[in-house]
């Protein structure tokens, strides 16, 4: 009999979406024009998340990897969180082509390019049961022009591998739990998904772990399942089966490091507190705007949406929102370090992003309906889409060359107004040589900029970069100004070739690393001006330097410059 009410249960849950296929059928035509607007989406996706990758300098938390590897072998990181979280899996990854001489920042940029693209391929094609064409292109307008999902998909952490893991767990583990044939499949896929989203980042746990525990519930209160107790049980024991077989994985990548660890781990709960204004700010940067008003109105297409996801298949919406609104609350409830920052609680609240647009999807193809027709409903949603983008922040730090993209100015929070990494900037003014630099042509001179700090508020290097246009080298001064290990490496690691890194000692050795000016900076950029930062003594090691390349061509009171290359004069 439990049979039979699983063949109702399936019937029930792929109805509505049925039906709404049948309502809105498409011409020949009409499928050709949206399937043409959802593979330009892709290809769009594809050429923002590709666009400069490869000229970008590793910053900020990128280089939790990087300090760790750089430190330990394989065992400590397999066994570690490490207080500066550093994802177990990807740092292994590194370490493997670091002994193997190849670790590159294209290599460390890949994994996550390649998941940010499939996720755009992924979704579509996991949902095509449950959406129309027409929704499935918006959505994938909305996923490929998303800021959030581009930035992300740049940057070397771990967050667009576990956005397209954690989405392809969820949608696995509903099809495993509907599906009476095939379940292997479906279970095999949430299993690896989960444990290794798990892996790379436990923030992920909740949103993979959830659908045990909403479908242990349907299980208990189904109606279809109380008229057959021998139903009943049986869904329990197929969730039971599922859990052991995630849970025994999941314990061999994660009990080491918790046993080993847990004084780092536990410092990272109970610190902040989710705010109402943080909150807010993080829904602006998920929707990838800094408007209040526009916010409002895709809201309320997200709500049309979500309530005609309600009206199709029930049984999807309730899914997806008990694991979101789930999620996201236990992830508040963990109170980790800066989770107030809106681009702290953005990333961990990342796995949702994708949903969350499918539901402004709905509403936004609800609203296109009004046209009736595809010849103008597909041109007005890449204007919208056209717009969305340019009211977002990625024009705003899509200028050639930026090599700083990931620097905070631009990913702390889309509101310059509401960013102390911009509010809170020294205001000296830019060293006259970079206003110099900038009357030449666009990415014709390349500069090794010494010494440096990982941390984007003690990183000058994007707002100079924004004025002089000129190519960057991060010029790593150990051991000529000192013995550094945060954010520097010796020239001996030989497996570690991050092409937008320069050692100085090598070029007081006379390789230029191709670059025109050596610029030192004599003193620390800080962000409050007031901070505290461990900076080497500059003014000391400037005579080994001037023994070697001879005087400065400039000088003030921020930076010395030094001409690599004597032929070139400095004017435009």
């Amino acid at each position: 009999m439990h049979r039979d009410v699983r063949q109702r249960g399936d019937r029930d849950a792929f109805r509505g979406a049925m039906k709404e296929r049948g309502a809105v059928s498409l011409s020949r035509r009409d499928g050709l024009l949206w399937l043409a607007l959802l593979m330009l989406a892709v290809v769009a996706g594809a050429a923002l998340r590709w666009y400069q990758l490869r000229i970008q300098v590793i910053l900020d938390d990128e280089w939790h990897a990087l300090n760790k590897l750089l430190s330990a072998d394989a065992w400590s990181i397999a066994t570690n969180f490490g207080y500066a979280d550093y994802s177990i899996p990807l740092t292994l990854y590194y370490r493997f082509l670091l002994l193997h001489g190849g670790l590159t920042e294209w290599v460390m940029h890949l994994p996550m390019l390649a998941s940010g693209i499939a996720l755009l391929i992924i979704a579509p094609l996991l949902l095509r049961r449950e959406t129309t064409l027409p929704v499935r292109a918006v959505w994938v307008a909305l996923l490929a022009t998303s800021p959030l999902l581009v930035y992300h998909s740049k940057v070397a952490r771990p967050y667009a591998l576990t956005s397209l893991l954690t989405f392809v767990a969820i949608i696995a583990f509903r099809r495993w739990w509907l599906r009476r044939e095939g379940t292997l499949a479906w279970g095999t896929a949430y299993v690896g998904a989960t444990l290794l989203a798990g892996w790379l980042h436990l923030v992920t746990l909740p949103f993979t772990l959830l659908p045990f525990v909403y479908f242990g519930v349907l299980s208990l209160v189904s109606p279809q399942l109380r008229e057959s107790p021998g139903g009943r049980f049986t869904a329990i024991g197929r969730l039971l089966r599922l859990g052991i077989a995630t849970t025994v994985p999941l314990a061999a990548v994660l009990l080491p490091p918790l046993l080993n660890d847990w004084a780092d781990l536990s410092a990272k709960t109970s610190t902040h507190a989710v705010t109402f204004e943080s909150a807010y700010r993080t829904l602006l940067m998920l929707f990838g705007v800094a408007q209040p008003a526009l916010l409002a109105l895709l809201l309320a297409v997200t709500g049309l949406g979500a309530f005609h996801c309600w009206q199709r298949d029930r049984t999807l919406f309730l899914y997806l929102v008990v694991v979101i609104l789930g999620a996201a609350t236990a992830i508040g409830l963990a109170h980790s370090p800066w989770i107030h920052h809106p681009g702290v609680l953005g990333r961990y609240l990342i796995p949702a992003l994708p949903f969350l647009l499918l539901f402004l999807a709905e509403g936004a193809v609800e609203c296109l309906q009004l046209l009736r027709s595809a010849l103008l409903q597909v041109p007005l949603t890449v204007v919208l889409a056209l717009l969305l983008v340019w009211a977002g922040p990625i024009p705003g730090y899509f200028y050639y060359p930026n090599q700083f993209m990931g620097h905070l100015r631009f990913q702390y929070d889309y509101d310059a107004a509401h960013n102390p990494y911009v509010q809170l900037i020294p205001r000296d003014p830019v060293p006259e040589f970079y206003r110099q630099l900038a009357k030449r042509a666009p990415a014709s001179l390349t500069l090794i900029e010494a010494p440096w700090r990982l941390e984007s508020n003690f990183n000058p290097h994007a707002w100079y970069q924004e004025v002089h246009r000129q190519m960057v080298k991060i010029g790593l001064v150990t051991p000529v100004c000192g013995v550094w290990t945060y954010g520097e490496y010796p020239a001996s690691v030989k497996g570690l070739r991050l092409h937008q890194f320069a050692h100085l000692s090598e070029v007081l050795a006379g390789k230029n690393y191709g670059a025109d000016y050596l610029v030192m900076h004599l003193v620390p950029w800080k962000t409050p001006p007031d901070a505290e930062v461990e900076w080497p003594d500059v003014a000391a090691c400037l005579p080994v330097i001037e023994a070697k390349l001879g005087s400065p061509v400039f000088r003030d009171a921020q930076i010395a410059v030094f001409d690599l290359r004597k032929e070139r004069p400095l004017g435009p």
